[in-house]
């Protein structure tokens, strides 16, 4: 099983289509695209949103639609090759998304999320690693089976900048993985703030876990993807 997620940057330095075609070339089972527009992805048969950004008005300090002057903006997007089982409910709908998968590894709840959609910026950094540590105990009470995937904007390396310009989000997410018994399966890419987070029952199944697309390239950050078998 192949999960794969992109921070796409709204599409707004490189055209969908580009976008597109690069993905219709991978073999993902799980997509996760966050600061995404709708794409039309051949490979999956599903495609799940998060609320979609509100247009035409000020939504968190900034107008998405002067902003993007573009497509309707999902702050998260989860393509599959299979369907929902069910959807769990989370904190902001906007920025996350949290849905169970029935797998060959079992019921499986893909929970998509950015940490920081403006960086830093209060309080909507610190509001969205709240909701994020908040939904994920939730979520483990019903289903301990979680994999947490999307922008986290940090690393888990010491020696990166991105461990200290966020070391709250860095060791918040540290104690909440160890307190879910969760692995992060692509903490050791170097020069990464996207990560895939899996249950550590599962963590003999880490076939690679590696980048796809090089930062720069289709957007601002890297796309990452993890194999289980």
């Amino acid at each position: 099983m192949k999960i794969a997620t992109l921070n796409i940057d709204w599409c707004k330095k490189i055209k969908p289509e580009i976008i597109e075609y690069f993905l219709n070339q991978q073999d993902f089972d799980f997509l996760i695209l966050t600061e995404a527009v709708d794409l039309n992805l051949q490979n999956f048969e599903f495609k799940y949103f998060s609320e979609q950004i509100p247009e035409n008005i000020d939504y968190e300090g900034l107008n998405y639609s002067k902003y993007l002057k573009r497509e309707k903006a999902f702050r998260t997007i989860i393509y599959s090759k299979i369907p929902i089982k069910r959807k769990l409910p989370v904190s902001d709908a906007k920025t996350c998304l949290a849905l169970e998968f029935e797998t060959e590894f079992g019921d499986l709840v893909f929970f998509a999320i950015i940490i920081g959609t403006q960086f830093k910026k209060k309080p909507y950094a610190k509001n969205e690693l709240e909701n994020c540590i908040k939904d994920c105990k939730k979520i483990y009470e019903s289903n301990p089976n979680l994999i947490i995937a999307g922008d986290l904007n940090t690393s888990f390396l010491k020696n990166e900048k991105y461990f200290t310009i966020n070391s709250e989000t860095t060791e918040s997410l540290k104690t909440l993985f160890r307190d879910l018994n969760l692995l992060n399966a692509t903490e050791k890419i170097t020069e990464n703030i996207d990560h895939i987070i899996i249950p550590k029952l599962l963590g003999n199944k880490i076939q690679e876990a590696k980048t796809f697309i090089k930062k720069g390239i289709l957007s601002d950050h890297k796309g990452i993807c993890i194999s289980l078998v």
